[in-house]
């Protein structure tokens, strides 16, 4: 495979929530713990870090071009100018035991999102389908919802319980488990699916991103410089880029001074491009 390369040394706590922007060309990426937005325009090589109020764990687009965010009071809207965050629901009110994590717009328009224990302290995560900015539970009893992503033809959902390290898959209307990873391939996170169908996991805890096949074998390994590794995505105007995000929140003040490439932002030129996401049909 490619060697990945270092294009935002940002040093994040916990580099998430990959997303790329086809309209404004650029990669937009958070840093959880950071408290921050990150931009990376791989047409200039600029990288911005836009501070925000609270932390934001995953990104969406909408039908205007807008900036959905999963925040730890509830969905959200940012302005990237000005780091300004409007909220916009909320489907756990009553549980701040709890927080959102990841989501993803549908072929549909419809936004998944999946919330967690904080702390990953028990199965109380759910993973949520807004239909018009109203929220329904699909899966319930998760503990960190992590990982989404969608076949090419959009009929296949893939979703990610880190803590078990199970991969669900919702395919016409029914759940079952695709594949569950064990202590020799490591904690699922983030994920992206390219254009031929192929799974690229991030494997927290081993510095790498597996591939696997849709039937869940694995078959190719992406090795970073770096253990933390948390999500991923296709960009560049090709979408032949697959970016990277990791983190050092579990490493060591002399750990960190060993990796200065830890909490960065990679980029590995791939075979086979990914899709553009899709955009969520939020009300307003």
């Amino acid at each position: 495979m490619p060697v990945p390369r270092c294009v935002d040394a940002a040093k994040a706590g916990c580099g998430e929530g990959a997303l790329w922007d086809v309209t404004r060309g650029c990669l937009w990426w958070v840093d959880i713990s950071g408290e921050a937005l990150h931009c990376y325009e791989p047409a200039t090589g600029r990288a911005r870090r836009i501070a925000l109020p609270w932390l934001i764990s995953a990104l969406a687009l909408d039908q205007n071009d807008g900036l959905l965010i999963a925040t730890a009071r509830g969905l959200g809207r940012v302005d990237p100018a000005t780091g300004e965050i409007a909220l916009l629901h909320d489907p756990e009110p009553e549980s701040r035991g709890n927080r959102l994590n990841d989501m993803i717009a549908g072929p549909d328009g419809a936004l998944w999102v999946g919330s967690m224990s904080e702390g990953a302290r028990g199965p109380t995560g759910s993973l949520y389908r807004y239909d018009a900015g109203r929220p329904r539970a699909m899966m319930t009893g998760t503990t960190i919802s992590n990982g989404l992503g969608w076949s090419p033809d959009g009929s296949r959902l893939y979703f990610v319980d880190s803590v078990p390290g199970v991969m669900h898959v919702l395919e016409n209307g029914a759940w079952r488990v695709l594949s569950a990873f064990d202590a020799l391939t490591g904690k699922p996170d983030g994920m992206a699916v390219d254009a031929r169908g192929t799974l690229w996991v991030a494997i927290c805890d081993r510095g790498q991103v597996l591939g696997l096949t849709p039937d869940g074998e694995i078959t190719a390994r992406i090795d970073l410089p770096c253990e933390i590794v948390t999500n991923c995505c296709f960009g560049g105007s090709d979408l032949r880029t697959l970016y990277i995000t990791t983190g050092t929140f579990s490493m060591s003040a002399a750990e960190k001074a060993a990796n200065p490439q830890a909490g960065g932002l990679f980029a590995v030129e791939m075979a086979v491009p990914g899709t553009a996401p899709y955009r969520a049909h939020w009300p307003g």
